[in-house]
C-alpha cells in the first residue's frame, strides 16, 4: 500500500510548454469503522488544485491513483485540444514515488 504518489507530465500547448503535477495521498478516516469498510481515502490535487474523482474515497494505493487521474486528465486535455484546433504533444512521462 502506496500513501503517497505523484503523477508527472510535460506537454506543449501550441508550442508552449505546461506540466501537469497530480498528487494523491491517502489519510486515515476518524472515528469507528464498520465492517467491511475502507479505514483509507484519497486526497488529490492537479496543479496545486483540489480534485474530486469518483474512486478516491475507497483507494488503497496512491501512486496508482495519481497516474489514473493524470490519464484522465491529459486524455479530457487531448479532446478539448483537437475540438479547439490547438495541438497537444506529450514531451516526457515520469511517475515519481514517495
Amino acid at each position: 500500500m502506496k500513501l503517497k504518489g505523484e503523477y508527472r507530465q510535460k506537454y506543449t500547448v501550441d508550442r508552449e510548454a505546461k506540466e501537469l503535477v497530480v498528487e494523491v495521498e491517502l489519510k486515515q478516516r476518524d472515528g469507528i469503522i464498520g465492517a467491511g469498510k475502507n479505514i483509507w481515502y484519497g486526497v488529490a490535487t492537479a496543479n496545486g488544485q483540489d480534485m474530486k474523482h469518483k474512486d478516491l474515497p475507497y483507494c488503497v494505493n496512491a501512486e496508482y491513483m495519481a497516474e489514473t487521474i493524470g490519464l484522465e486528465i491529459i486524455t479530457a486535455w487531448k479532446k478539448r485540444a483537437k475540438e479547439q484546433g490547438k495541438n497537444l504533444r506529450l514531451k516526457h512521462d515520469k511517475r515519481k514515488k514517495k
